[in-house]
């Protein structure tokens, strides 16, 4: 859920390539009917290798030059409204890509600081994916970006849809592989994941496989009454952006679960921009002093309450993946603890997927991604070669 993924450790590496002031504009892509691409930055090999290498995953390769556009594409929301979405597309110069892989980001409090607008999760897995030959999709979610609306933060609908709607436009593309779609993203981008893997295997899609790190996957009965202790300063910045997400995409009332001082302090720290930053420090240090006593009771003792039938609703518990699914979590993450991984790996599994839960070390939250990161790559190329050759399958990993 961590609103704040990569900065710190990226910001010298960027700094230094925006110093040397190498970046020109990628060729123009022919746009199809109803989707707008413009391109934004191409990076060399040695720009990649240098973001790697000051990221301290330099054991993925950069072996290809990348191209970066931003996609503004159509969606179809349930009620039947189309609204428009946005997302990055980035490419590998001068070859094919091999494969579509999504990476979905994670928390973001402002609307500009997505992956079409390069931030640094966006520039990150452009480089990791496009620059090893992938075609690199990333969508900014529904209320982010270019997308109008309030943001349904862990929405699974809403999310699915971003990544889905981002797929299906990229796919009109004549630079688009064939082939089954690799998964993956970090925190809130994992729980995204999960949504879009849950939607389109329901639809009989195949995926390769799904690679989500720091992933909540029972919101209702684990993460939240974690969240509610305050162990992580960011508890209370995750629960506000969720009352505020769900309480306008089901039409209810925000001071039906928050109190009046709380909605209006949380209407103005998400609707104007802020940093996560900011918002952690204007919020309680106590996440139940936001809470409405009516809400706080039905979850102290078990009743009901429309929010808590909400986040039950947008969990995954009950699902089962069809394609190869590795949970991946830090030892030391209290934002999202690592029982999420491991208790939805045992529970996928005892319905017959392919599913495990991968430590990555004793890191925290953000750490746990850079730590990932290596071990994703390196799942994903013994995929194909599985996918290319069922003798070189490696069950273990």
């Amino acid at each position: 859920m961590k609103f704040s993924t990569l900065t710190h450790t990226l910001l010298l590496p960027l700094a230094l390539l925006t110093a040397l002031g190498a970046c020109s504009k990628p060729p123009a892509l022919a746009a199809p009917a109803g989707i707008t691409i413009t391109p934004l930055k191409s990076y060399s090999r040695i720009e990649s290798w240098m973001l790697l290498k000051f990221a301290g995953v330099s054991s993925i390769p950069a072996a290809y030059a990348i191209d970066t556009y931003r996609v503004n594409y159509p969606v179809t929301r349930e009620d039947g409204t189309v609204s428009r979405a946005s997302g990055l597309l980035a490419l590998p110069r001068d070859i094919a890509p091999r494969r579509i892989v999504s990476f979905q980001h994670g928390t973001t409090s402002n609307r500009e600081a997505v992956p079409s607008r390069l931030d640094l999760t966006g520039i990150a897995a452009s480089v990791i994916f496009a620059g090893n030959g992938y075609m690199l999709l990333a969508p900014d979610y529904l209320g982010l970006g270019d997308s109008p609306g309030v943001h349904g933060y862990y929405v699974a609908s809403d999310e699915a849809l971003a990544v889905t709607g981002l797929i299906a436009a990229a796919r009109q593309l004549p630079e688009a592989p064939k082939g089954k779609i690799f998964l993956s993203g970090f925190s809130q981008g994992g729980h995204v994941t999960l949504a879009a893997m849950r939607q389109m295997e329901d639809d009989g899609e195949q995926l390769l496989g799904a690679a989500p790190v720091a992933t909540a996957i029972d919101i209702r009965h684990l993460s939240l009454g974690i969240a509610l202790k305050g162990n992580s300063t960011s508890d209370t910045l995750y629960l506000a952006y969720i009352a505020r997400g769900f309480a306008a995409h089901y039409g209810h009332a925000l001071d039906s679960v928050l109190t009046p001082a709380s909605v209006a302090l949380v209407i103005d720290l998400f609707s104007t921009p802020h940093a996560g930053e900011e918002i952690v420090e204007a919020l309680p240090a106590d996440p139940r002093a936001i809470f409405q006593s009516e809400f706080l009771e039905a979850f102290d003792k078990s009743g009901s309450h429309w929010f808590l039938d909400a986040i039950a609703a947008n969990d995954f518990v009950g699902m089962t993946p069809q394609a190869p699914l590795r949970l991946y979590y830090g030892e030391s993450d209290i934002d999202v603890v690592p029982e999420e991984a491991i208790r939805g790996a045992e529970r996928y599994r005892s319905r017959g997927a392919d599913a495990r839960a991968i430590s990555v070390g004793p890191f925290d939250h953000n750490a746990s991604l850079l730590a990932a990161a290596p071990l994703i790559f390196d799942w994903l190329q013994s995929l194909e070669a599985c996918a290319a050759d069922l003798a070189a399958c490696d069950t273990k990993s």
